[in-house]
């Protein structure tokens, strides 16, 4: 009974044995009048800790109720996105530098922060304290990894695409014009300095993820796990809970995926470990943010503060 109330069942859909005269059947239906009469007895009234305790390994799933709902959500941001940005070819083709980039990261903060709200009620349940937390230490890494999801999309590994889906322009547009005072880098200091940082998100990041080939499902159950990472000293103990519990179930819907397609046994591993890659890249992106601020080009203090947040 646990094991279906914890993969969402209701309590009144679960059969017992036939036998009406079996102790355990007649249990399980006084406990399912019990449940309709209190609503405290609910699994959506589950405190973390609880819940977290009645998902126990041994569930097959054979829906992905979560990642569908994910994919079915980020669907809708996409579509939303064009409609805010209104991205055009002649966009397009003049790029967008820094300081564009980070207003654009200011817009697209709020829909993702909507998404993660409707895509999760354990999320919406949080107190606001939590869900920034949450939050603040996702969307760096989320940012990072669809910048590879952006190259895969257009069959284009070699430049960078916003969220609006604007390409990023030369190294030296990108950070000369958005200089708030007279720069005091020359072109050839500026390809020095930044040039190797987009040289590791390219060689390490998006060309390993385009090879990858992820299909919409794993893309989406990587969103869910980078939300749910409890792995930052910034995670109460009650919040680590719920985290893990919820990482159990993206990972068991992802895994239930992989075999129902006939994936090979490694895809499950192939794809968790692109965790890894990102958290690497983060550090990166950090310290070139870092840089940004020590040579006086603007960025957008939104940004600025969701990318340097302390978690560690």
């Amino acid at each position: 009974m646990k094991k279906c109330i914890a993969v969402g069942m209701e309590r009144s859909k679960v059969q017992g044995p036939r036998d009406i005269n079996n102790p355990l059947k007649r249990k399980m239906i006084e406990g399912s009048s019990s449940s309709s009469s209190s609503p405290s007895s609910s699994s959506s009234s589950l405190s973390p800790v609880s819940f977290n305790s009645q998902i126990e390994y041994g569930i097959t799933f054979r829906t992905m109720e979560i990642l569908n709902l994910i994919a079915k959500n980020y669907r809708n941001l996409e579509i939303t996105r064009s409609t805010i940005f209104n991205m055009n070819h002649e966009k397009n083709v003049l790029g967008v530098n820094l300081y564009e980039l980070s207003l654009e990261v200011k817009t697209d903060t709020k829909l993702l922060w909507k998404l993660c709200e409707t895509t999760f009620p354990e999320f919406n349940r949080l107190n606001q304290n939590d869900k920034k937390i949450l939050f603040y230490n996702f969307y760096a890494k989320w940012s990072i990894l669809e910048v590879a999801m952006f190259s895969a999309k257009y069959n284009d590994p070699h430049n960078f695409y916003s969220p609006s889906g604007a390409i990023a322009t030369s190294i030296n547009d990108f950070y000369c014009n958005t200089v708030r005072e007279k720069s005091v880098l020359s072109e050839e200091e500026i390809i020095r300095i930044f040039e190797p940082y987009w040289t590791y998100h390219f060689q390490n990041v998006i060309n390993p993820f385009v090879k990858l080939k992820f299909d919409e499902i794993e893309n989406m159950a990587l969103f869910g796990l980078m939300l749910w990472d409890a792995g930052y000293v910034n995670i109460s103990e009650e919040l680590g809970a719920t985290c893990h519990a919820m990482r159990k179930l993206i990972c068991r819907e992802l895994k239930s995926y992989h075999e129902e397609n006939r994936m090979m046994s490694n895809r499950f591993f192939e794809t968790l470990d692109t965790l890894n890659m990102v958290e690497k890249a983060e550090n990166k992106c950090q310290e070139e943010i870092e840089l940004c601020g020590i040579y006086n080009f603007e960025v957008d203090e939104d940004m600025k503060n969701i990318i340097m947040w302390q978690k560690y």
